[in-house]
Protein backbone atom coordinates (compact mmCIF):
# COMPACT_ATOMS: atom_id res chain seq x y z
CA UNK A 1 0.00 0.00 0.00
CA UNK A 2 1.54 3.03 -1.11
CA UNK A 3 0.74 5.84 1.97
CA UNK A 4 0.47 8.81 -1.35
CA UNK A 5 -2.87 6.73 -2.42
CA UNK A 6 -5.10 7.18 1.22
CA UNK A 7 -7.55 9.49 1.15
CA UNK A 8 -8.09 11.05 4.03
CA UNK A 9 -12.15 13.07 4.68
CA UNK A 10 -14.50 14.25 7.10
CA UNK A 11 -17.35 12.43 6.78
CA UNK A 12 -21.18 14.35 6.83
CA UNK A 13 -24.27 12.89 8.55
CA UNK A 14 -25.41 11.81 5.18
CA UNK A 15 -22.38 9.44 5.62
CA UNK A 16 -24.04 8.07 8.81
CA UNK A 17 -23.65 4.12 6.91
CA UNK A 18 -19.73 4.68 6.42
CA UNK A 19 -19.42 5.70 10.12
CA UNK A 20 -21.57 2.74 11.26
CA UNK A 21 -19.42 0.50 9.18
CA UNK A 22 -16.13 1.43 9.55
CA UNK A 23 -17.04 1.61 13.90
CA UNK A 24 -18.46 -1.94 13.77
CA UNK A 25 -15.47 -3.22 12.42
CA UNK A 26 -13.31 -1.80 14.83
CA UNK A 27 -15.38 -2.47 17.59
CA UNK A 28 -15.11 -6.15 16.52
CA UNK A 29 -11.49 -5.85 15.86
CA UNK A 30 -9.82 -4.63 18.64
CA UNK A 31 -12.77 -4.37 21.75
CA UNK A 32 -10.13 -4.00 24.30
CA UNK A 33 -9.52 -0.36 23.01
CA UNK A 34 -12.78 1.22 23.47
CA UNK A 35 -15.06 2.39 25.74
CA UNK A 36 -17.98 1.33 23.76
CA UNK A 37 -19.00 -2.34 23.18
CA UNK A 38 -20.31 -3.50 19.62
CA UNK A 39 -23.47 -4.46 20.97
CA UNK A 40 -24.35 -1.17 21.98
CA UNK A 41 -23.02 0.57 18.90
CA UNK A 42 -25.35 -2.24 16.71
CA UNK A 43 -28.17 -1.24 18.73
CA UNK A 44 -27.93 2.79 17.32
CA UNK A 45 -30.32 4.35 15.01
CA UNK A 46 -29.52 5.86 11.86
CA UNK A 47 -30.40 8.92 13.78
CA UNK A 48 -27.94 7.96 16.75
CA UNK A 49 -25.62 7.36 13.69
CA UNK A 50 -26.05 10.59 11.98
CA UNK A 51 -26.19 13.03 15.54
CA UNK A 52 -22.66 11.62 16.16
CA UNK A 53 -21.48 12.78 12.90
CA UNK A 54 -22.78 16.10 13.95
CA UNK A 55 -20.80 16.52 17.35
CA UNK A 56 -17.77 15.53 15.84
CA UNK A 57 -15.24 15.61 12.95
CA UNK A 58 -14.97 12.40 11.86
CA UNK A 59 -12.42 11.69 9.33
CA UNK A 60 -12.31 8.04 7.82
CA UNK A 61 -9.20 6.87 5.60
CA UNK A 62 -9.77 4.76 2.58
CA UNK A 63 -7.76 4.05 -0.63
CA UNK A 64 -9.32 1.82 -3.21
CA UNK A 65 -12.43 1.98 -2.00
CA UNK A 66 -11.88 -0.07 1.12
CA UNK A 67 -11.80 1.85 4.31
CA UNK A 68 -8.87 1.86 6.36
CA UNK A 69 -9.34 3.62 9.46
CA UNK A 70 -10.98 6.32 11.17
CA UNK A 71 -10.47 8.99 14.19
CA UNK A 72 -12.42 11.50 15.58
CA UNK A 73 -12.09 15.15 16.87
CA UNK A 74 -14.66 16.14 19.10
CA UNK A 75 -14.07 20.19 20.78
CA UNK A 76 -14.69 19.48 24.22
CA UNK A 77 -15.66 22.75 26.15
CA UNK A 78 -15.52 21.79 29.67
CA UNK A 79 -11.81 20.69 29.47
CA UNK A 80 -10.85 22.31 26.85
CA UNK A 81 -9.67 21.83 23.39
CA UNK A 82 -10.17 19.20 21.53
CA UNK A 83 -10.81 15.38 22.09
CA UNK A 84 -9.23 12.66 20.44
CA UNK A 85 -11.55 9.44 19.78
CA UNK A 86 -12.23 6.77 18.23
CA UNK A 87 -9.03 6.03 16.51
CA UNK A 88 -8.83 2.56 14.36
CA UNK A 89 -6.82 1.36 11.85
CA UNK A 90 -7.57 -1.88 9.51
CA UNK A 91 -4.92 -4.73 10.68
CA UNK A 92 -4.22 -4.92 6.61
CA UNK A 93 -3.37 -0.84 6.57
CA UNK A 94 -1.09 -0.96 10.33
CA UNK A 95 2.37 0.00 9.55
CA UNK A 96 1.62 1.98 6.36
CA UNK A 97 1.45 5.41 8.34
CA UNK A 98 -2.33 5.43 7.98
CA UNK A 99 -2.62 6.21 11.61
CA UNK A 100 -0.41 8.80 11.44
CA UNK A 101 -2.17 10.48 8.28
CA UNK A 102 -5.47 10.14 10.41
CA UNK A 103 -3.66 12.00 13.89
CA UNK A 104 -2.27 14.54 11.16
CA UNK A 105 -5.90 15.10 10.18
CA UNK A 106 -7.44 15.92 13.81
CA UNK A 107 -4.27 18.02 14.42
CA UNK A 108 -5.03 20.13 11.62
CA UNK A 109 -8.80 20.42 12.07
CA UNK A 110 -8.14 21.42 15.76
CA UNK A 111 -5.49 24.23 14.70
CA UNK A 112 -7.68 25.30 11.61
CA UNK A 113 -10.61 25.48 14.44
CA UNK A 114 -8.26 27.85 16.63
CA UNK A 115 -8.05 25.18 19.10
CA UNK A 116 -5.06 24.99 21.50
CA UNK A 117 -4.40 21.90 22.75
CA UNK A 118 -5.83 18.39 21.52
CA UNK A 119 -6.06 15.16 24.15
CA UNK A 120 -6.56 12.07 24.23
CA UNK A 121 -7.11 8.49 26.38
CA UNK A 122 -5.27 5.47 25.55
CA UNK A 123 -6.01 2.06 27.31
CA UNK A 124 -3.31 0.64 29.17
CA UNK A 125 -1.49 -2.36 27.36
CA UNK A 126 -2.00 -0.58 24.02
CA UNK A 127 1.77 0.33 23.67
CA UNK A 128 1.43 0.55 19.67
CA UNK A 129 -0.97 3.75 20.14
CA UNK A 130 1.24 5.63 22.94
CA UNK A 131 4.09 5.08 20.29
CA UNK A 132 1.82 6.25 17.52
CA UNK A 133 0.66 9.68 19.77
CA UNK A 134 4.12 10.10 20.81
CA UNK A 135 5.84 9.82 17.35
CA UNK A 136 2.89 12.68 16.95
CA UNK A 137 3.97 15.18 19.48
CA UNK A 138 1.70 14.13 22.71
CA UNK A 139 2.74 13.32 26.01
CA UNK A 140 1.36 11.95 29.21
CA UNK A 141 -0.24 14.29 31.30
CA UNK A 142 -0.26 11.94 34.94
CA UNK A 143 -3.88 11.77 34.46
CA UNK A 144 -5.46 7.98 34.19
CA UNK A 145 -8.77 6.77 35.21
CA UNK A 146 -11.10 3.93 34.16
CA UNK A 147 -11.93 3.15 30.17
CA UNK A 148 -15.95 3.23 31.39
CA UNK A 149 -17.48 3.35 35.05
CA UNK A 150 -17.60 0.07 36.12
CA UNK A 151 -14.81 -1.24 34.14
CA UNK A 152 -11.39 -2.12 35.55
CA UNK A 153 -9.44 -1.20 32.50
CA UNK A 154 -7.36 1.98 33.09
CA UNK A 155 -6.63 4.36 30.38
CA UNK A 156 -3.80 7.24 30.29
CA UNK A 157 -4.44 10.84 28.80
CA UNK A 158 -2.19 12.54 26.60
CA UNK A 159 -2.00 15.75 25.27
CA UNK A 160 -0.41 18.50 22.49
CA UNK A 161 -0.25 22.00 22.51
CA UNK A 162 -1.10 22.98 18.85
Amino acid sequence: MNISTIDIRLLTADEWKVFRRVRLRALADTPQFFGTTLAEAQARTESDWRAALTDRAQFVASADGAELGTVAGMPDPERGGVHLISMWVAPEARGTGVADLLVRAVLDWSAAGGHSVVWLEFADGNVVAERLYLRNGFVRTGESGLVRPGDPRVEFVMARKL
